[in-house]
């Protein structure tokens, strides 16, 4: 069994300090390390399994958890915070995936509000995995898509199959990123596409706070870059494409969602957090225009995180 202390990536024990305590979990302090190996940041101690499953319990799902601008059970509420993120996720999906029947499987789908989305953009084959229960349950009800509770590592999916597979701020709370791209990789189908959001570690907001970066809170367990999630793309058996290798058409429109889920973001944490940062990220949001939005990605280094495709 590997050790929480090693790096998921590259198995190496050798790791140097990146960030003071960030918060208790369990009564444990946590810090996170740079893998002198690889680059990769992770947390360690790594949290034990029982330990993210008690984090995403009722309470998380309500915006009382590690992360308050979370709300997902409100549907007016979610709708009104989450519309710019939801529609820049739909629009990366479509951009790849136009034909209508195609099947989407959205990982960590919350209480569905990105499926039901989809529903209405006239997606019919639709799928969802929530590790929650609670709101696994919810999300079937309200989307009408087929959820599944628990992970994606061992719930019971059909292989080879989705056309689309898209993870929005998942992958960074994975205990184990090596078996969910391995996962992912076994079912997408031949010419699939896997889409994310995550924080780029080393994009240039992350770089200019350092220790202060936003990112860093107690359930994100991994903290990914362009190099590293490239590694794991790879490793897995999935194509790593950068966006500045797509076609001009297709990278324009890549962009232009990616920064609509930017300003989505801005605007749910500028909503719930009350301090200096929220009122930052409202400011900020409150710019919206396709030069912000450039900018924006520009700054949080989402132009340069790689895709991922499954070869026809």
């Amino acid at each position: 069994m590997e050790s929480v202390d090693c790096c998921n990536l590259c198995g190496s024990s050798r790791h140097s300090p990146f960030a003071e305590v960030i918060g208790p979990v369990s009564g444990r302090a946590l810090h996170v390390v740079t893998c002198d190996g690889c680059g990769l940041r992770f947390l360690s101690p790594r949290l034990l399994e029982s330990e993210v499953a008690a984090l995403y319990d009722e309470e998380y799902f309500n915006g009382r958890g590690f992360d308050p601008s979370i709300n997902y059970v409100d549907e007016d509420e979610e709708r009104a915070v989450r519309g710019e993120e939801t529609r820049g996720v739909i629009e990366k999906i479509a951009l790849f995936k136009p034909d209508k029947t195609a099947r989407v499987l959205d990982v960590g789908c919350g209480t569905g509000g990105l499926l039901t989305g989809l529903a209405r953009a006239g997606y019919r084959d639709l799928w969802g995995v929530e590790l929650s229960d609670y709101a696994a349950r919810l999300a079937g009800e309200r989307s009408g898509a087929r959820v599944l509770a628990g992970d994606i590592v061992g719930v019971d999916l059909p292989k080879n199959t989705f056309d689309a597979i898209n993870a929005t701020e998942v992958i960074e709370h994975l205990r184990d990123p090596r078996a969910f791209f391995a996962r992912v990789y076994e079912l997408l189908a031949p010419g699939g596409v896997f889409l994310y959001t995550t924080g780029n570690a080393r994009g240039a907001y992350a770089r200019m706070l350092g220790k202060r970066w936003p990112y860093l809170i107690d359930g994100h367990l991994f903290y990914f870059d362009p190099t590293t999630l490239a590694r794991y793309f790879t490793e897995a058996g999935l194509e790593s494409v950068d966006a500045s290798q797509l076609e001009r058409d297709v990278r324009r429109g890549l962009m232009r969602a990616e920064g609509r889920v930017a300003v989505g973001v801005l605007q749910l944490v500028g909503r719930s957090d009350r301090g200096l940062k929220g009122r930052i990220f409202r400011w900020v949001a409150a710019l919206d225009s396709p030069v912000t939005r450039y900018a924006l990605i520009r700054v949080l280094g989402k132009d340069k995180m790689p895709l991922a495709f499954k070869r026809a």
